[in-house]
């Protein structure tokens, strides 16, 4: 059988237990900054994430863009009800762009005032792809298509592009 030699074991079992009810005190100003720092940091971050007006360009109106907005509209340009069914755009601003192998392109603005492209396939629904209204817009319809607005950035031809009208651009 087996004796224990040390018969203080309640004092080693529970040592230094006036320690743990005084805890350490944050001064009163800590936890209201950490607390805003937080709040500021997840505001910056829904900015961020829908593009904000913290990182992106101030929005001008989006007929402003494209040069094809300046000309009027011509039955060319004009799409039927049924080829802008469900498609939130004006559709007196439609211009026609260029045709792909994806689609007949038009561009539109937006009914919330971004710069659109609107593809008509035959037989198929009309798609809609946007961006927000900015000098330097970039509307990527697909593989085939990109938009720029004029003060944008051109796409290089070495990967391809070439112009097919003022601020179009193709990759066949």
């Amino acid at each position: 059988m087996t004796t224990f030699d040390d018969t203080d074991l309640f004092s080693e079992a529970f040592h230094d237990f006036r320690g743990v009810g005084s805890a350490r005190r944050r001064p009163a100003l800590v936890t209201p900054v950490v607390m805003l720092a937080a709040a500021l940091l997840v505001a910056v971050g829904f900015l961020w994430a829908r593009g904000g007006p913290l990182l992106a360009d101030s929005s001008v109106d989006a007929s402003t863009l494209l040069p094809q907005f300046a000309a009027e509209q011509t039955s060319r340009d004009r799409l039927s009800s049924d080829e802008l069914d469900d498609l939130r755009v004006d559709r007196r601003s439609t211009r026609f762009l260029t045709e792909t192998s994806t689609g007949r392109h038009y561009a539109a603005v937006g009914s919330a005032g971004s710069l659109c492209v609107v593809t008509v396939q035959p037989g198929e629904l009309s798609a809609l792809t946007c961006a927000p209204p900015t000098r330097t817009a970039r509307v990527v319809v697909d593989e085939t298509l990109l938009v720029v607005a004029s003060s944008g950035s051109v796409p290089a031809a070495a990967n391809g592009w070439r112009e097919a009208g003022p601020d179009v651009f193709v990759n066949d």
